[in-house]
């Protein structure tokens, strides 16, 4: 959780090497879907958790790891109703492991396609209130805040929202993608100038990245 310090232990680093290897996998069979069923998918996760349930002596966190893959199977094959009960099963039971802090921000996007915003702000805030961020959950969970705000009308609120969020990540490419939608959301408010400034810092600051270019063909528009 946030605030905790210190190494990480023998177990959490495995625990977080195998929650990191289900979700390479599941995408890999995500993008090669035509060639793979999920039964075979589900045979292979279960032939590696058996290395791993005999080498772990945790079983809330093989329990939790386990949900994890469950929940994102259903929701990859579209068994959306069953990925919501995996996933809010996994985030009320399992609290603090790796794998939750995962499921949250998976079972908060499953909420936000399906229109549920105020249950996938919760959600979002749950993860970076209780969780150590790490850097694609943590940039999944802050655009997805902005993202709840914007659908439900609060515009001002949501470019506020990424322009903090930039702040906070300052320099970083996750700063950058932030600015690009505050600068967005705020040309939406139809505020051209600031816009135009947040553009403007995007192109002058990260001139290393792609979106610096992106930048300047919206800037070339307006």
């Amino acid at each position: 959780m946030a605030g905790e310090s210190g190494k990480l232990s023998k177990e959490q680093l495995r625990e977080d090497e195998f929650v990191e290897w289900i979700m390479d996998a599941v995408e890999y069979v995500k993008e090669r879907s035509q060639l793979f069923s999920y039964g075979v998918v589900a045979v292979v996760l279960a032939i590696l958790l058996i290395n791993y349930l005999v080498e772990s002596r945790d079983t809330a966190s093989v329990e939790a790891t386990i949900l994890l893959g469950d929940f994102m199977m259903a929701e990859q094959s579209g068994q959306i109703a069953e990925a919501t009960r995996i996933g809010e099963q996994l985030v009320s039971a399992y609290s603090g492991s790796p794998a939750a802090a995962q499921g949250t921000v998976f079972l908060a996007n499953i909420h936000y396609a399906e229109g549920r915003f105020a249950e996938a702000k919760t959600l979002y805030q749950k993860y970076m209130n209780n969780y150590e961020p790490v850097d694609i959950l943590a940039y999944a969970a802050q655009s997805g805040l902005g993202s709840c705000l914007e659908a439900e009308g609060q515009l001002l609120e949501a470019a506020k929202h990424y322009e903090s969020y930039a702040a906070q990540e300052s320099g970083s490419i996750r700063g950058a993608m932030a600015l690009i939608e505050a600068a967005r959301v705020f040309g939406a408010l139809g505020d051209r100038d600031k816009q135009k400034s947040l553009l403007e810092e995007i192109s002058t600051n990260f001139e290393q990245y792609p979106i610096a270019g992106q930048a300047r063909s919206i800037l070339a528009m307006l």
